[in-house]
């Protein structure tokens, strides 16, 4: 998980982009089939990654001999088993859910509350919702974010935004490590579980106004991170 050191972000991180994927995880462990039959059958194909975000989420622990679920990961369940009256009953809900546009927490809005907190858990999410919120008190563009952040949390922000190949470590940063900033207007340069995976799921837990792009469609000078709800 992303701790006091920012290094092994890029090796950790999300490889899906709506949030329902990770909280149906906790589900299919404590379910009585196979994890991976559950999470494949009624939830998402992508079983490595679904299980990889919902373990960086604090969700489960993805040991050796099996997935088990931490403490956040049973609140899950017991919400489920609140609402449903069983695990089965709530995986069905989220079958009806794929491929779905709209807002998470507009979709199913009490799990859209709760996806929010368990996005809370992932830590570099405070710090970004902080930040932003200083952004629209002080009222700077929305576009300057990374320059804003760098300034202030400098290898947070290259751990977080930028790609962590030498290449592109080279041309965005001078050897002093300050920002090139006219190479921050090349999409390929960021680093997609944040700009694209993270983003989105901030979306869908109605955090953002926007959700992400991938980097090779992102136009930098006009991705918007907003808050919906400003302080």
């Amino acid at each position: 998980r992303f701790q006091a050191s920012v290094q092994g972000v890029p090796e950790k991180s999300f490889g899906l982009n709506h949030p329902k994927n990770y909280l149906a995880v906790p589900l299919a462990v404590h379910h009585h089939r196979n994890t991976a039959d559950v999470v494949t059958g009624r939830v998402v194909g992508a079983v490595d990654s679904a299980r990889q975000g919902a373990a960086f989420l604090g969700l489960i622990d993805d040991e050796p001999d099996g997935p088990r679920l931490t403490e956040l990961g049973r609140e899950v369940v017991r919400f489920a088993l609140r609402e449903y009256g069983s695990v089965d009953a709530a995986l069905d809900a989220f079958r009806g859910w794929k491929r779905s546009r709209e807002r998470f927490c507009d979709l199913a809005p009490k799990w859209g509350t709760l996806a929010r907190r368990v996005v809370f858990a992932y830590p570099a999410t405070e710090l970004l919702v902080a930040e932003i919120e200083h952004m629209h008190e002080d009222r700077i563009a929305e576009p300057t974010l990374v320059e804003y952040l760098h300034a202030l949390h400098p290898s947070f922000t290259v751990e977080l935004f930028l790609r962590g190949t030498e290449s592109v470590r080279r041309r965005v940063l001078t050897p002093d490590g300050e920002l090139r900033t006219e190479v921050l207007a090349e999409g390929e340069v960021y680093h997609a579980p944040t700009v694209f995976q993270l983003k989105a799921m901030l979306f869908h837990a109605g955090i953002l106004t926007e959700r992400g792009a991938e980097p090779s469609n992102l136009a930098p000078e006009r991705d918007v991170w907003k808050l919906r709800e400003r302080l």
